[in-house]
């Protein structure tokens, strides 16, 4: 898909979590192809209107709006607050997914509930709110950004919303068919400032992933453009996962001789 071809012309994009890291890409790949965009953020003001006034500068329209999506009664009034000012939501990308990973055995109640309502409850209540919307308008999509820790079982409660999240889509999926499709972006490590701050660990990452490097931002936000373009009609309850085969079951090689018994 080119951006230039501006397939979303006339279409309202909210992407939660856009004023850093992968939102601001994936929203200002939406912008590029035509959408006007809600850019979100919970504290990161400046980053929001960044945002917002770097997608102004291509020559898209965003506005930034402030919720914190944990908060139910403040994701709702979110959605409601960029229908009235940008018009209804047809592309919704649920990217905002705060991370913890303290072992379960002493991670705080509050944490949990934190870290469960930003990365699976708000995907749900937020689908449930612009839902009819986008049945009324005839089309719609929806795009969960996921992480490979769901695909894992040492991220604690991290790791449990976003291996849930993978569940919720497919649901979601069947009861928002046929007007809407509802997919999921699943990226592993992410190349940015902060991985290159744990260098140990950037290496030991990229060592980890067959292609030999790790995923960026930008992949990311075009990958989940695709998912809301014509090229994706025909594809819903799916997880793309983005991590270079590192999930793969790959067996260890144990450089046993030809025909032995492995």
């Amino acid at each position: 898909m080119m951006a230039s071809e501006r397939i979303f012309a006339g279409k309202v994009a909210l992407v939660t979590g856009s004023s850093s890291g992968a939102g601001v890409e994936i929203a200002r790949e939406l912008a590029r192809a035509g959408a006007r965009v809600a850019v979100h953020y919970r504290q990161g003001a400046a980053g929001g209107e960044a945002t917002a006034q770097a997608i102004a500068r291509e020559g898209g329209e965003a506005r930034a709006f402030q919720a914190d999506v944990a908060r139910s009664d403040d994701l709702r009034r979110l959605v409601d607050e960029v229908a009235r000012t940008l018009g209804p939501v047809s592309i919704l990308v649920n990217n905002a997914g705060p991370f913890a990973d303290t072992p379960l055995r002493a991670l705080a109640e509050n944490d949990w509930d934190y870290i469960m309502d930003a990365n699976l409850k708000a995907v749900w209540l937020a689908a449930q709110r612009v839902a009819p919307a986008m049945e009324r308008l005839g089309w719609g999509r929806i795009v969960n950004v996921g992480a490979t820790s769901g695909l894992v079982r040492s991220h604690s409660v991290y790791g449990l919303a976003k291996g849930a999240l993978l569940h919720l889509t497919e649901s979601l999926a069947l009861e928002l068919a046929p007007t809407i499709t509802v997919n999921a972006v699943v990226p592993s490590q992410i190349a940015s400032a902060r991985t290159d701050r744990m260098p140990a660990y950037k290496a030991a990452a990229i060592a980890a992933t067959p292609l030999g490097r790790l995923v960026t931002e930008a992949e990311i936000g075009r990958m989940v453009a695709l998912l809301c373009s014509p090229a994706f009609d025909f594809v819903t309850g799916r997880a793309i996962v983005l991590d270079g085969g590192r999930s793969l079951p790959a067996f260890p090689r144990l450089n046993l001789a030809a025909g032995a018994e492995p």
